[in-house]
């Protein structure tokens, strides 16, 4: 399985792997430049991706992964490496991501990598008509 940056022209293949929250053109668009984001790839097959980006905390920076999609365990905990190692090699030394309880398969692959899970919850209020339907998926993911 290989890793590689992806650019706006994997959009088709990124949506593959999104299943039935796509990506819009601009967010891959975006996600492209911040040197952390990945597409996983068997031959032609895509198998997940990571969409993470550099924040600056004030004092520090942090490689945030605001979503991530495999298809098997193998392409999340490479897709985590590669996002490991961007940050890395980028002088960042901390990455982090929120995990939806309900993703085991995310769960053991960040065990694997070597992530401390907890104890932070994340606190989402969404504004505007979003929030009038009670939506809160798509904070940060």
């Amino acid at each position: 399985m290989r890793f590689r940056p992806f650019t706006e022209l994997d959009l088709p293949a990124l949506n593959r792997v999104a299943g039935n929250r796509p990506l819009s053109l601009g967010a891959v668009r975006h996600f492209a430049r911040t040197g952390h984001s990945f597409l996983a790839e068997e031959g032609e097959e895509p198998m997940g991706f990571a969409l993470a980006q550099a924040v600056w905390q004030g004092e520090a920076t942090t490689v945030l992964v605001t979503r991530i999609e495999g298809k098997t365990l193998e392409a999340l905990q490479g897709l985590l490496r590669a996002v490991v190692k961007s940050a890395h090699d980028a002088g960042v030394y901390e990455v982090a991501l929120h995990l939806d309880p309900e993703r085991k398969d995310l769960e053991e692959a960040l065990k694997a990598e070597g992530f401390a899970l907890g104890p932070l919850v994340l606190a989402v209020r969404v504004l505007g008509s979003r929030g009038a339907r009670g939506e809160t998926r798509g904070v940060l993911e």
